[in-house]
């Protein structure tokens, strides 16, 4: 197997990589990797640990989510119709497209599972990319929580969480197990210098860190708001962007992205 594998990389580096040292491109997501970050936007993209653009494979049309799953990679592009698999060379291999109501927004992964998450309220998860299930989570809670344009979602740490907008506008997010059956609330509130406060933002995409065992919800006008396993004890950051696409941790590292190229990696 690791021999036609071998064979199979060698052809699709064939299709070409650009080397792009050093160039500024817009990148929406991204997932750690063995030597750095595997990133995506208006393209395919390796960054070494310190978030430096190694090389880019162009796309043709923008990836604006990403998983990592059993080597693969697996991504959401701007028309929401389909999955794309992907080599690690930037090559699509597979267009997977579900039966779904609504319009992908956006995909992730834990150690065994897929799961993504629709404008029309549906929650899907794969274990191998190809045969999705899909949970109906307007349908299921339908006069219990509100309608919901979901938009983000994480998984690690035996949970997965969702996150979007209700039909008011307000940002909600909704906790499982790793089965993913059963959903509740997770509130979106928070105290700063004593005063309670709530969330105010439009969910973009939510990540996971292991290491600060937080969900962390990220938003427009550069938000982004930590939620660690202790529901009383949220946090709300700011950042000099105007959008906030992805926040990747690599060991203790931190990469965040945002819009214009906005590409900042944290260090402890």
């Amino acid at each position: 197997m690791n021999y036609l594998r071998t064979i199979f990389t060698s052809f699709l580096l064939l299709c070409g990589i650009s080397a792009a040292r050093g160039q500024e491109v817009r990148l929406y997501a991204a997932v750690p990797d063995s030597a750095g970050f595997v990133a995506v936007g208006e393209v395919f993209a390796h960054l070494d640990a310190d978030g430096n653009v190694l090389d880019t494979v162009s796309l043709d049309v923008p990836i604006i989510s990403l998983a990592e799953l059993d080597g693969w990679y697996y991504g959401i592009d701007t028309v929401g119709k389909e999955i794309l698999m992907v080599h690690e060379t930037g090559v699509v291999v597979a267009h997977i497209e579900p039966p779904l109501a609504g319009r992908l927004r956006a995909i992730a992964s834990d150690e065994t599972t897929l799961w993504a998450v629709t404008d029309a309220g549906e929650i899907i998860s794969s274990e191998n990319g190809f045969v999705w299930k899909s949970f109906d989570f307007n349908g299921q809670y339908s006069g219990f929580y509100p309608q919901m344009d979901l938009r983000a979602v994480a998984a690690g740490g035996g949970s997965v969480m969702v996150a979007g907008l209700t039909p008011d506008g307000r940002p909600a997010a909704f906790t499982a197990s790793g089965s993913g059956s059963v959903w509740s609330e997770r509130l979106l509130n928070y105290t700063r210098q004593g005063r309670p406060l709530n969330l105010h933002g439009v969910p973009v995409a939510l990540a996971f860190d292991a290491i600060q065992d937080s969900f962390y919800l990220l938003c427009e006008e550069g938000l982004m708001f930590r939620m660690p396993s202790c529901s009383h004890c949220n946090s709300l950051d700011i950042y000099p962007v105007a959008t906030l696409y992805a926040r990747v941790p690599l060991g203790f590292d931190v990469l965040i992205l945002g819009n214009d190229g906005y590409r900042l990696l944290e260090k402890p």
